[in-house]
């Protein structure tokens, strides 16, 4: 009983630092609500290193999912008829959003990585909350930003769940 509550304030206090992270790295790139790429980003600066590990296996690093996920929003953009002109110029010198005031508010996707997240004890995992958690929960969402980042850098679901499963059993 005393190491699953000891366990829940653990993961409170991982689940508090992704959400800061998220946040941070969506103000980063100018949205006001974290989305589950952001949470991806997030899971790559946690101490544990399982998210880190995956991208290693994949043979990528964060820098290049930034970029794919810049390469997204502008391929989204330019779908929609704005040119690439106008992108560079909308983001040039511009500085990251302020922190913002209030309750924490996600994107839905945000909201659903959480839900995920909340939902992995249930399904029985053990032990702490772990990067590569926030991996396979995001990496399960069928569409989204997230998905198209790992397709411009070559790796379908099959092949990202492959290697965040890798990880889990080395973690286990």
């Amino acid at each position: 009983m005393f190491n699953k509550l000891k366990q829940r304030f653990a993961d409170m206090g991982t689940i508090k630092t992704l959400c800061e992270r998220a946040e941070a790295a969506a103000h980063e790139q100018h949205q006001g609500r974290p989305g589950a790429e952001h949470f991806v980003l997030a899971a790559l600066d946690l101490s544990d290193g399982s998210a880190k590990r995956v991208f290693s296996k994949l043979g990528i690093s964060g820098a290049d999912f930034r970029r794919a996920l810049r390469d997204v929003h502008h391929k989204a953009l330019n779908a929609a008829g704005v040119g690439a002109e106008q992108i560079v110029l909308s983001e040039q010198n511009v500085p990251p959003l302020p922190h913002p005031a209030g309750i924490y508010d996600a994107a839905p996707s945000g909201q659903a990585v959480l839900q995920g997240l909340a939902a992995l004890r249930q399904r029985g995992v053990r032990g702490p909350l772990l990067s590569v958690h926030v991996l396979e929960v995001v990496s399960a969402m069928q569409h989204g930003t997230t998905n198209s980042a790992f397709q411009l850098l070559g790796h379908n679901q099959p092949s990202v769940m492959a290697a965040i499963q890798s990880e889990m059993v080395l973690a286990a």
